[in-house]
């Protein structure tokens, strides 16, 4: 029980990682084309509040951008003192790493965004979701929409940001602000149901601080 609730919050951790480079770059017509990364040397603190099966009370949390190798290949990581979450080239995400490197979760096909993003669109997708800790492979399908375009205000200022919602066959939603002036998400509210294996519970995450590396 405790190795299960151990991976779900890795879950939980690289996922929050996930979303704060949902976006890259937007234009005037409220749609996004492509992925582009934060600089290496990117730093944000975001806020985090927590009921139930998420736990209780309030925490802050700091991830720094870096560049890495994986499998061959450079990638973006997502840095924080849980481990370090890796972003393909298209930001669609391989795996979630220990401090001490060793994948504790990975997704096939790496798990992200469909570009180009742009309002109203709606996708579905299928995942593999490996825990390595317990060897287990779920499944996991998804729906995903960009509902709008719209200022969204937080501790550290307010910004322009893709609404973006997403719901899973595990008994997960979420509903997040996505900046694309910051190639970060700024306002994030997650909701276990009753389906999901951990039991119900809430979490919202704010931006409270950032820097850009130039």
């Amino acid at each position: 029980m405790k190795t299960t609730r151990r991976i779900k919050l890795y879950l939980a951790i690289s996922v929050l990682a996930l979303a704060l480079v949902s976006v890259g770059c937007a234009m005037m017509t409220l749609k996004a084309e492509r992925y582009v990364a934060p600089l290496p040397g990117t730093t944000y603190t975001m806020a985090r509040s927590d009921t139930g099966s998420y736990g209780s009370g309030n925490s802050q949390i700091t991830s720094k951008v870096i560049e890495r190798m994986w499998e061959g290949k450079r990638v973006t990581a997502i840095v924080s003192q849980a481990g370090a979450l890796l972003l393909n080239s298209d930001g669609c995400w391989p795996a979630f790493l220990a401090p001490d490197d060793k994948p504790i979760v990975s997704y096939e096909p790496p798990i992200g965004y469909e570009w180009p993003l742009e309002v109203g669109k709606t996708w579905t997708k299928s995942y593999r979701v490996t825990m390595h800790a317990t060897k287990q492979t779920i499944a996991l399908d998804s729906t995903w929409k960009d509902e709008a375009y719209e200022d969204v205000t937080v501790p550290a200022g307010t910004f322009e940001a893709f609404k973006v919602s997403y719901s899973d066959t595990v008994g997960s939603e979420t509903v997040q602000w996505s900046s694309p002036e910051l190639g970060i998400f700024v306002k994030r509210m997650e909701r276990r149901t009753n389906k999901h294996a951990s039991g119900p519970g809430t979490r919202e995450s704010q931006l409270v601080s950032y820097t850009i590396a130039k």
